[in-house]
């Protein structure tokens, strides 16, 4: 009889046993996380595009772009300034600034040629990309990013390099070929970015749809 009551109650706390830690309650060990490619390494994040925007503005179109460019994209910004302050390009119907684009078309290979900028970049080695943001002054580069690209234009040797030109109506050709000569020896990107005056307002689309096409 008393056998008997032994074998009952083994069987009873095996029964217990099976209900408290059945199947569902015990732990399955979590398979390590797949890459994309189906490998059990982790993705390795992607390098970081460190970009500078360099700009100069007259009458403030290609400063609302640059300030519009920057917030997509988080670029640090050098804006170029003539190191005389105050100069009034438009007077005399833009006289001096003709003048100091003819004086750059007749001897481009000469420094004194370009205006003085009181403008000095950090170290451009640290960036991959430089996006130069250019008003169109009679169908060339305004001087002094002229001048600054003349002095420093060879720093950018093997960078990715962006141009956004802002123009009333002037084809950018002779903009774009300002850029290629001063920048021997960049990666340009292409298509450059051309903005009318009259589509400054709507330049957040304009820009958003260019990055999107050099596939920044």
């Amino acid at each position: 009889m008393k056998k008997a009551c032994s074998l009952l109650l083994l069987a009873f706390g095996l029964l217990l046993f099976g209900t408290v830690c059945g199947p569902n309650d015990r732990t399955t060990p979590t398979p390590p996380a797949s890459t994309p490619d189906g490998s059990d390494e982790p993705s390795a994040p992607a390098p970081e595009r460190r970009t500078l925007i360099v700009y100069y503005s007259f009458t403030n179109n290609t400063h609302t772009i640059v300030t519009d460019l920057q917030a997509q994209t988080g670029a640090d910004i050098l804006r170029v300034e003539p190191a005389e302050e105050g100069i009034d390009y438009a007077a005399n119907n833009y006289a001096i600034g003709s003048a100091l684009i003819q004086a750059i078309r007749n001897n481009p290979d000469d420094p004194a040629s370009y205006p003085a900028i009181r403008t000095v970049p950090g170290d451009l080695n640290a960036y991959d990309t430089i996006i130069v943001a250019a008003p169109l002054w009679w169908s060339n580069m305004a001087a002094p990013l002229q001048t600054f690209l003349f002095q420093y234009g060879d720093r950018m040797a093997g960078k990715a390099i962006g141009l956004i030109v802002s123009s009333a109506s002037s084809g950018i050709s002779g903009v774009e070929a300002d850029a290629r000569q001063l920048i021997p020896d960049g990666d340009f990107l292409t298509p450059s970015l051309w903005i009318r005056s009259a589509q400054t307002a709507d330049c957040h689309r304009l820009v958003a749809d260019w990055l999107q096409e050099i596939g920044y």
